[in-house]
């Protein structure tokens, strides 16, 4: 069957000139060629057979699609559920647009919420993912931070091999195109970097915004002398220290680069990919002639619960990548996942996989604001239309060791290693998901707590007129799962993070605020602010601070593991090749695949993994 999408214009003469990298004002002129090469009508892909059929067009379906569709030879289809995000271009391409025309709680976020969390007294936290092409990398906060070498390691061992270090470094850097800060906003600002640990060559573009200010040089300097020392190359596996990181966002003319303008738009010309927007995956089909290694051979979709449901065929793979919430919502709608719960709600099981939706971390945090001695200290709260002005984003940050957060931390490093076995033998999940925890907690205890890597990440932020500075703990003790409790694909699935469920958790981030007034108190940020806002001087006890952050943390938006990377008989849900365990031809490629919880932001990872996948599916195929 010839592969043309009806009612798509045909492809213009200057596809080849349009098709490169965009560059300075060409960049809007390729996004308004592009819109008119993604549909929005279900009909053009029904019925119709592609090679790899990618479920999801966030920040690693693009990526993926992009990768994938290089070979001419092979036909792709990219399903997603939001809008194009073509219609409304600040709010994406803008970078301080994440904050002053944020697409969070409006029609590009999926809005969903976790469920009451026992020990946040109650409250039900919002958890922001992005619902557009793009997904999150087209809302989030822009930040480049990679992982520690320590802990993509400690992921290997796990899976047993074939995810090392420098494999996945090598995968990161494809993806990247490293442009060095202007030399005014480093002398500013104290940043420092080494270009050899930056790829230069990528579709997704890093560099410094064109503009600073004050508190943030100030912020550096202060936590350079009490936090952490200064890094100047936190790229190479040592992520730890304090630095201002990178953004995603590009230096010709300083707009938000992410997987639809770096993967998408430049190729839009390629005749073999096919995006459709506005639908939402329902289904997986699978042939299950073996029972043992069931084939996936459909993807079944619809605009909305009332509408027409539609079917595209694979002829190769079926590859999701949903994110860690809607990952496993599909695969569970689709059969695949724990028997108990299928059966409970009357779908078939093609695959019993009990840790399909376990094994949920995200970081949980909280900010403190500051009143600063001047307004010019801090942004304007809007966006000014001024390129450089509106490149602002805040990625100062300092990555904290335990003997910053405790007088004794070996005391508490004791504790953790201690905990281990009553945290397992207390979880209310599956044997076999048990024994992958156990593990994972083990390697998180005995080679993460006790080395250098951070368990508290500080975040130092100017916004709404306040000096903010974040905590967000890095390596939650607590677990929790993503489980579906209807057969509907349009609802959405039970979240629950678990959040504080393990008091060590609710120790350490409480340090970790008591370490921001210390960061404050040093000079130059002291002589910066005027006073505490937020949580105030009413708040100093460790009762008190624990107290507070109950009923103020909430997510850093870094969730994961709920499709993990681990062997079968512990928990896992794919395999080293990012296989389904239990299919042929069905993968996830997305951030719900680590097994554990990085001291780092997920984007950098997670465009590691869908470098990492188009080099594993075209081996295959």
């Amino acid at each position: 069957m010839k592969l043309t999408l009806s009612g798509i214009a045909a492809v213009v003469a200057t596809a080849t000139a349009v098709a490169a990298q965009p560059s300075g004002n060409s960049t809007e002129a390729v996004h308004q060629y592009a819109k008119r090469q993604v549909t929005t009508n279900g009909w053009d892909l029904n019925g119709k057979s592609y090679d790899y059929v990618i479920i999801g067009g966030g920040t690693a379906g693009l990526a993926l699609a992009g990768r994938l569709s290089e070979d001419s030879s092979k036909s792709v289809a990219v399903i997603e559920a939001g809008a194009t995000g073509y219609d409304d271009q600040q709010k994406f391409l803008v970078p301080d647009a994440d904050l002053y025309d944020s697409s969070i709680n409006t029609q590009y976020d999926w809005q969903f919420k976790t469920t009451r969390q026992n020990y946040m007294n109650g409250r039900r936290a919002s958890w922001p993912r992005g619902k557009v092409l793009g997904g999150s990398s087209a809302i989030n906060g822009l930040y480049y931070v990679r992982h520690s070498k320590r802990e993509q390691n400690v992921w290997n061992d796990l899976i047993g091999g074939g995810w090392d270090w420098d494999s996945f470094l090598s995968a990161m850097k494809k993806s990247e195109h490293f442009s060095p800060p202007l030399r005014s906003v480093a002398r500013a600002a104290s940043i420092e970097y080494e270009s050899g640990s930056h790829g230069h060559n990528g579709p997704i573009h890093t560099t410094w915004p064109a503009v600073t200010y004050d508190p943030v040089g100030a912020f550096i300097r202060s936590s350079e002398a009490v936090a952490a020392p200064l890094n100047n190359d936190p790229y190479n596996g040592r992520n730890w220290g304090t630095y201002v990181a990178a953004a995603t966002m590009k230096k010709s003319d300083w707009t938000r680069s992410y997987s639809r303008t770096g993967y998408i738009d430049p190729v839009a010309s390629r005749s073999n990919l096919h995006v459709l927007t506005g639908h939402t995956v329902t289904k997986i089909n699978f042939d299950r002639s073996d029972r043992n290694n069931v084939k996936a051979t459909s993807v079944e979709f619809a605009a909305s619960s009332g509408e027409a449901t539609h079917t595209v065929h694979a002829n190769r793979e079926v590859i999701v990548s949903g994110g860690a919430i809607n990952s496993p919502q599909i695969l569970q709608l689709s059969g695949i996942g724990p028997s108990n719960l299928l059966n409970s709600l009357g779908i078939d099981v093609v695959v019993n996989l009990p840790g399909v939706g376990e094994n949920l971390q995200d970081h949980l945090s909280a900010g403190m604001s500051f009143h600063p001695k001047k307004s010019s200290y801090v942004p304007e709260q809007r966006v000014t239309g001024d390129a450089k002005t509106d490149s602002y984003v805040n990625t100062a940050v300092s990555y904290v060791h335990m003997d910053k957060l405790f007088k004794n931390p070996d005391a508490i490093i004791s504790r953790i290693q201690n905990s281990v076995n009553d945290i397992v033998n207390n979880a209310n999940v599956p044997a076999s998901v048990k024994r992958g925890q156990r593990k994972s907690y083990e390697a998180i205890a005995n080679r993460i707590f006790n080395s250098n890597v951070a368990p508290i990440e500080i975040l130092g932020n100017v916004m709404f007129g306040a000096i903010n500075i974040q905590a967000a703990l890095q390596h939650p003790l607590s677990r929790g799962s993503v489980k579906i409790h209807t057969t509907n694909a349009f609802a959405k699935p039970h979240i629950d993070p678990g959040y504080l469920s393990q008091d060590i958790d609710l120790t350490i981030l409480r340090q970790g605020f008591k370490l921001i007034r210390k960061i404050v108190d040093q000079s130059p940020l002291k002589d910066l602010i005027d006073y505490e806002q937020t949580p105030g001087n009413d708040v100093q006890s460790n009762e008190q601070w624990e107290n507070w952050i109950r009923q103020n943390a909430g997510t850093e938006y870094h969730p994961t593991g709920t499709c993990s990377m681990l062997p079968r008989n512990e928990g896992g849900v794919v395999d080293q090749n990012l296989k389904v365990y239990g299919t042929s031809n069905l993968r996830v490629v997305d951030a719900s695949v680590p097994p554990i919880s990085f001291s780092a932001h997920l984007m950098s990872i997670t465009y590691g993994i869908a470098e990492i996948a188009a080099e594993l599916i075209a081996r295959d195929n």
